[in-house]
């Protein structure tokens, strides 16, 4: 029976495949200075759809919607309170890193999962990190490095009841790092460790998948298919599942009290958990995958994390990986289908549009998990967002394409009964560019990202110059903004200035919102090289 070990340390940080890799890329462009401004907007509140109940936590997890990557177990990308406002104050801070996901615990104090340009304890270039911040400026206050392994290690950690970042490193073990101030108010770092996973996770895999389970154990997954569970202080009670050869996890896991949902490259699996923590399959839905790995897309496959929504959790929802992607909404209970419907109204797939008749031009998938409040579900667009070569799982057909975004929502009938021809109809199509995770803050029915401007066709560059300049590497220069969007209409409510990419290259990171209650929240959000404070003062 294995016993938890303890390391002291002053610093860590995690990595962010898509933050990553593209500092290689990007800094080499001479940005030297930001102006950190906020442009007033005027901002409507209209009636959102209806949040469903609370989803369940798991004993042990942190505060609502600021502990998990996508908010809660369920992976809704919801949370509770309000969105920064219209005109919010920016703060923002150097990090000598980028930071994949922000945590912030029942102290105040926010805490990131970072990828350090240059580690110092050992040196070592890209280096896992775990950073605390300032509440109020954003300026690192502590830092704690781990052991580097895979690419893609601990992106998808989370914030215990401790205010600790649950995280694997890449020595195959379960840590829980966490903060504390001397009686000098210097801030340190400490790492706690849970378990040793290396019974279960193969020599040479990673775990990329991490979220605790309702009965006290946590769940784990890895890029090479093993979803396992572990007892945190006994490495004896580690169990795994290996899944089919050639599948691979590039995505979170989503739980329920006894079991949960797993995406891999060619199939959803609903997982139950055995008695003694074994997972076990019970039930297999296969999708249509194209030929290879889509533009803005990490991996050949699904780019969705599975959703759980709908009355008790009772629905999941995904997207497959065909030439035009679907949307699919199955019963969780047995795999049966509810509704299935293009994720997104396109030009070249026009028939789906809403009534808005809004069409997003050219092809469209989705890396994003898809937002769940009530029975809607909400889409963004990735299809042409440039990742970074190091983050990505193999070449790209078409090798790039023009970023176009846009974003659509998708109501689904709460008694999952019509089947292919009623349960889903489409609401809106919006053609906001977001290029950060998205979050949905259920006080205001509102949805928060970085986003970019209009495309460059739209500037008055022309038909042919235009998306050359919103393909590649050339999409990563220019404005960014924090926008807040309704979820009733799909209109833009509000967006402010937060700096210039590529310094402030948005990534697809993932921030978090903190809750004041009726007043307005505090978004913190990562992008390339800074951590920014978008809210009240």
């Amino acid at each position: 029976m294995g016993a938890p070990g303890r390391i002291d340390s002053t610093g860590f940080a995690a990595l962010t495949a898509a933050g990553t890799a593209t500092l290689t890329a990007v800094l080499a462009a001479t940005v030297t200075s930001v102006v950190v401004l906020s442009s007033p907007t005027a901002a409507a509140q209209p009636h959102a759809p209806q949040p469903g109940p609370t989803v369940a936590a798991p004993p042990g997890l942190g505060p609502a919607g600021t502990s998990t990557v996508h908010g809660d177990v369920a992976s809704t990308d919801t949370m509770p309170g309000r969105g920064p406002g219209a005109n919010p104050a920016i703060v923002g801070a150097l990090t000598g890193a980028t930071c994949s996901t922000v945590f912030v615990g029942t102290d105040g104090m926010p805490v990131a999962l970072c990828t350090s340009y240059v580690g110092l304890h050992p040196p070592t270039p890209l280096a896992p990190t775990v950073k605390l911040f300032h509440p109020d400026t954003a300026a690192v206050l502590a830092e704690v490095q781990l052991a580097k392994g895979a690419l893609l290690g601990g992106v998808y950690g989370y914030l215990d009841d401790r205010d600790r970042v649950v995280v694997a490193d890449g020595n195959r073990r379960l840590l829980a790092v966490g903060h504390h101030r001397d009686p000098n108010g210097t801030w340190h770092m400490s790492v706690d460790v849970l378990a040793d996973l290396s019974a279960g996770v193969p020599d040479g895999d990673a775990v990329t998948g991490l979220i605790p389970a309702f009965d006290g154990r946590v769940w784990f997954a890895t890029s090479g298919g093993v979803v396992g569970t572990v007892r945190p202080g006994d490495d004896d009670t580690v169990r795994t599942l290996a899944l089919p050869a050639g599948e691979r996890i590039t995505n979170g896991l989503t739980v329920r009290p006894g079991g949960a949902s797993v995406i891999a490259t060619r199939a959803l699996y609903e997982i139950d958990l055995e008695s003694d923590g074994t997972p076990v399959v019970s039930w297999r839905h296969g999708y249509e995958v194209g030929p290879a790995r889509k533009p803005g897309l990490l991996a050949h496959g699904s780019g969705t994390t599975p959703t759980y929504f709908g009355p008790g959790d009772s629905l999941v929802a995904i997207t497959d990986d065909a030439e035009h992607p679907d949307l699919i909404v199955l019963r969780r209970s047995d795999g049966s289908e509810v509704c299935r419907m293009p994720a997104f109204a396109t030009s070249l797939a026009p028939a789906s549009a809403a009534p808005d008749g809004v069409l997003i031009e050219g092809p469209a998938a989705t890396e994003n998990s898809i937002i769940a409040v009530g029975d809607s579900l909400v889409l963004v667009n990735t299809y042409g967002y440039e990742y970074p070569p190091f983050a990505v799982d193999g070449p790209a057909l078409p090798a790039s394409a023009p970023y176009t975004g846009g974003m659509t929502r998708i109501d689904v009938r709460a008694d999952g009964t019509g089947g292919a021809d009623g349960s889903c109809s489409r609401a809106w199509t919006s053609l906001a560019r977001t290029a950060s995770l998205p979050k949905l803050t259920t006080g205001d029915g509102q949805i928060h990202a970085l986003a970019y401007g209009p495309p460059r066709a739209e500037l008055g560059l022309g038909p042919e110059l235009g998306p050359l300049l919103d393909q590649g590497l050339a999409q990563k220069f220019g404005p960014v903004d924090v926008t807040s969007t309704d979820v009733e209409t799909g209109r833009e409510v509000a967006r402010s200035f937060v700096g210039v990419a590529p310094l402030d290259e948005p990534m697809e990171l993932t921030g978090t919102v903190v809750s004041r209650g009726d007043a307005p929240g505090v978004m913190w959000q990562p992008t390339l090289t800074r951590m920014l404070r978008i809210g009240p003062a």
